[in-house]
């Protein structure tokens, strides 16, 4: 009789053993497999990211409230039409800006965009001294 129950015990572990071993190649086969296509879309991602990076494109921003005049709102206001960076704001157009205002409701048609351009193209050119000093003669924007 305890040989019939060795016997047992022992097919039982046998079973046991070829199931671990079973699972384990089918999930190291599946994990490879996931890991595989991870790394591909990580490297679409960055491939995606570093082409709009070098296109200047939503990857890149400035902080638009930099220029005398802008607050968070009006950035958001920029932002919301594709103006992101101190480049792009230097090359709106004025009519473009003053729409933009103006369609944003009445408390924003206060704010004068007239000196944005030239503002937005020091800070993007990198002349902080000489937007600080331009920035010292305005008023929210305007020349005093």
């Amino acid at each position: 009789m305890s040989y019939l129950v060795t016997q047992m015990l022992l097919c039982l572990l046998l079973a046991a053993l070829i199931g671990f071993l079973i699972g384990w190649v089918l999930r190291a086969i599946v994990c490879q497999k996931k890991i595989a296509e991870l790394e591909t879309a990580w490297e679409a991602q960055l491939a995606a990211a570093a082409a709009a990076a070098a296109a200047g494109g939503p990857g890149q921003r400035d902080d638009l409230k930099k220029i005398e005049g802008i607050g968070p709102k009006i950035q958001k206001l920029l932002n919301d039409d594709q103006i992101f960076t101190f480049t792009e704001l230097a090359e709106a157009p004025l009519d473009r800006l003053k729409g933009l205002l103006r369609r944003a409701g009445d408390r924003y048609r206060m704010h004068d965009p007239t000196s944005w351009a030239d503002q937005a193209k020091l800070a993007a050119e990198g002349r902080w001294k000489e937007l600080d000093e331009f920035q010292d003669v305005l008023l929210g924007g305007r020349e005093t």
